[in-house]
């Protein structure tokens, strides 16, 4: 036993660390890792519950071989499992750092931790981050790396026809063909000058909302079907906004690592995955012959961060897959090397996480609690294949956006860039992950088949219908986002400027709640040509800001808001508006009304449905024909006793929840909760056993959330 001890101690090893490392769930950095950055946090996990009030200061000691002993916060997630510890200063590049946590840490169950201790190695090649911004200029996907540290001059110009500025990407509706109800979120930016936008727009190509900036930003869509979240290149941040638009919260990477704006994953807990680049100076000529001596190898990191910006979970490349994992195409004898490229990072139906690696033609499916491979699917040059694809000889290469569809599947989409014809496609897997086998179930690629070397996405609709963003760099095809349907019939076709590109398209149903009409439509019955009926909503202003109406916009002139613009509405006040509907002929007539607040650089607007028919051959049209958006209408009678009706109206299939909720927030009642089908509803609530007061109702299917108060009087 001394004779054993003594070996372990000699060769820097301790028995608490031999016997107790693999009592642990997840440890980061992973013992015996190397090529850690300085800022690093430590990460320990064990699984369960920890008790809070035995974590102590002296609980953990942490000795840099250079830096000595380090103080700092030692403390626990917010998911109660992980402890957390933050050195007060930085480790220094080049040591070794030996960490040794202590007995007397107990669970709720009252077990005690096992006391371990194991050590890391700080990377000595640190790559300060505008050095790394500046020599990451060559990547090959050209994402967020090549527009900072320059000097802008922006100037904002408003088109005098369209009333949008005049570097306002020039869109044009190629295919509309029954479209699914829904707005198109996406980001496209010109390749040629500093300017980005943040774009939702109608199926016809009307935006209702749009914010001009100086620089790139990506990835616009719903998360959580409440928060518009984005990706900004200027300051490295994800951010999230509310329905006004105001943002709310924003997440980055954390440990000193840049952030990858590819992907950003909101979870119901209030964390995030998200991805980062870890730039290191590795001597590559003792990897590959004739390699860099000193080459900056991009490293691919995963980070999930808690509510409060801890980095819980860091998962690392360099721990799991080699530099020669990459493709052949990557030249692993340059000076910059990105060996990895992840460009998504998904949480999986069963917690773990999906990552695409676009440079190494495979998705790796990632254990989220103790970071180890589970498998890997590798497309056609992937060296780490682990399926048998049924019935795809083509599979994939440099591929984007892997993702865990509702019926148990997964998408992806793939640029097919090593693949020969060049194409790119959607394509949906299933997956037998016991006996490893990939079966095609769905693709679509235009025939023709078109070709975008970089970016792109798929999002499956609740309809049915995908929504592809084909993304590409200077691509001599200007389609930019396609709606098709499981046929591979086209619904919806949208062109972009060879000189724009578009890194991921979505489509949500959405509403601002910045300012709102009271009630969401309205229904013109029996209006006989040449006479005219005019029907009056309120404009509530929902903020503690006064908000300027700019402009209307509809495109039938049969209606007309008498009002005139500009005007102010009130903070928290309402304005009447008069909407007039003079039929010109006999018919019946649809049309959609924009309520515009415009700024130099943005738009918000809120849009309602006016319909109407005059009288005879068109007697047979009803109101609930004009559904195209979700509509929550104020609660009829209001203030009520001792019951109300309220009504809704949904576009499509959704499952429905209507709540009830009193003053402080406590819920009272559920009403609604199952799958319905399009149509309109009306559903009474009965409130005699409650006293009287102010109660709210609150209706969400999918992304779409409206609350309205409703009073009780007795």
């Amino acid at each position: 036993m001394f004779l054993l001890l003594f070996i372990l101690l000699f060769v820097g090893l301790s028995p608490a660390q031999d016997s107790n490392i693999e009592k642990y769930q997840f440890i980061s950095p992973l013992p015996g890792s190397k090529l850690i950055l300085p800022e690093n946090n430590i990460i320990i996990r064990q699984g369960d519950i920890i008790d809070a009030t035995t974590i102590k200061e002296i609980s953990i000691e942490v000795i840099g071989s250079i830096s000595g002993v380090h103080s700092g916060d030692f403390f626990l997630s917010d998911d109660m499992r992980t402890l957390i510890f933050i050195p007060s200063i930085h480790f220094t590049p080049g040591e070794e750092v030996n960490v040794e946590v202590y007995s007397g840490i107990y669970t709720a169950n009252r077990d005690m931790l096992s006391p371990i201790i194991f050590d890391f190695y700080i990377s000595s090649g640190v790559i300060e981050r505008d050095e790394y911004i500046m020599m990451n200029k060559s990547t090959d996907c050209k994402l967020n790396f090549n527009q900072h540290n320059v000097s802008k001059s922006v100037t904002y110009k408003l088109n005098s026809e369209t009333g949008l500025p005049e570097d306002f990407p020039p869109i044009t509706i190629d295919t509309i063909n029954n479209p699914s109800p829904g707005y198109l979120f996406f980001a496209p930016y010109p390749l040629t000058t500093f300017v980005g936008y943040l774009i939702i727009m109608d199926n016809l190509g009307v935006p209702i909302f749009y914010e001009r900036t100086p620089y790139e930003r990506h990835a616009l869509q719903i998360q959580q079907d409440r928060w518009l979240t984005y990706g900004d290149t200027e300051t490295r941040y994800f951010y999230l906004m509310d329905s006004s638009y105001s943002v709310v919260d924003s997440f980055t990477t954390g440990n000193g690592y840049p952030l990858n704006i590819h992907d950003f994953q909101l979870l119901p807990n209030g964390h995030a995955l998200l991805l980062a680049v870890d730039p290191q100076i590795i001597r590559m000529d003792t990897v590959v012959a004739g390699g860099d001596t000193a080459a900056l190898v991009l490293g691919a990191i995963i980070q999930e961060v808690d509510a409060s910006k801890n980095v819980i979970f860091q998962w690392r490349s360099w721990d799991h897959y080699q530099i020669t994992d990459a493709t052949d195409n990557i030249d692993l004898t340059a000076h910059t090397i990105d060996y990895v490229h992840a460009n998504t990072v998904e949480l999986d139906n069963n917690g773990n996480i999906l990552l695409s690696s676009r440079n190494m033609d495979e998705i790796t499916k990632i254990n989220r609690q103790t970071g180890e491979i589970i498998w890997r699917l590798g497309g056609v040059k992937s060296k780490n294949n682990q399926f048998q694809f049924i019935n795809d000889t083509r599979t994939f290469s440099h591929q984007h956006d892997i993702r865990r569809l509702s019926n148990g599947n997964v998408s992806l989409y793939d640029n097919g860039s090593l693949l020969f014809p060049q194409y790119s496609r959607a394509l949906e897997y299933e997956l037998d992950e016991n006996n490893k086998e990939a079966t095609l179930v769905w693709e679509f690629s235009y025939d023709p088949p078109i070709y975008k070397n970089l970016m792109g996405n798929m999002q499956r609709l609740l309809n049915g219908n995908t929504i592809i963003g084909w993304g590409g760099y200077f691509s001599d095809d200007r389609r930019a986002i396609s709606e098709v349907d499981f046929d591979g019939s086209v619904a919806l076709e949208v062109s972009l400027p060879d000189s724009f590109t578009n890194y991921q398209a979505f489509k949500f149903p959405w509403k601002t709640n910045l300012f709102v009409t009271n009630p969401d439509s309205i229904f013109f019955e029996s209006v006989p040509v040449g006479d005219s009926a005019t029907i009056s909503v309120d404009l509530i202003n929902n903020s503690a800001d006064p908000v300027d109406i700019t402009g209307y916009y509809n495109v039938n002139e049969d209606y007309v808001v008498e009002n005139t613009v500009p005007f102010t509405l009130p903070a928290f006040g309402t304005v009447s508006l008069n909407i007039k509907f003079i039929p010109s002929e006999d018919g019946y007539f649809k049309d959609f009304l924009h309520i515009r607040s415009d700024t130099e650089t943005s738009r918000i607007a809120q849009v309602m449905i006016l319909a109407g028919r005059t009288d005879t051959i068109f007697s047979d049209v009803k109101k609930d024909e004009i559904i195209y958006n979700y509509v929550l209408e104020q609660n009829y009678p209001n203030p009520f006793n001792p019951s109300t009706i309220i009504r809704y109206s949904i576009p499509i299939q959704s499952k429905v929840n209507l709540t009830i909720y009193n003053s402080i927030g406590e819920n009272i009642a559920e009403i609604i909760d199952l799958t319905q089908n399009a149509g309109s509803y009306e559903v009474e609530f009965d409130g005699s056993e409650l006293s009287s007061g102010i109660y709210f109702y609150r209706l969400q299917v999918g992304s779409f959330i409206e609350t309205k108060k409703m009073i009780l009087l007795r």
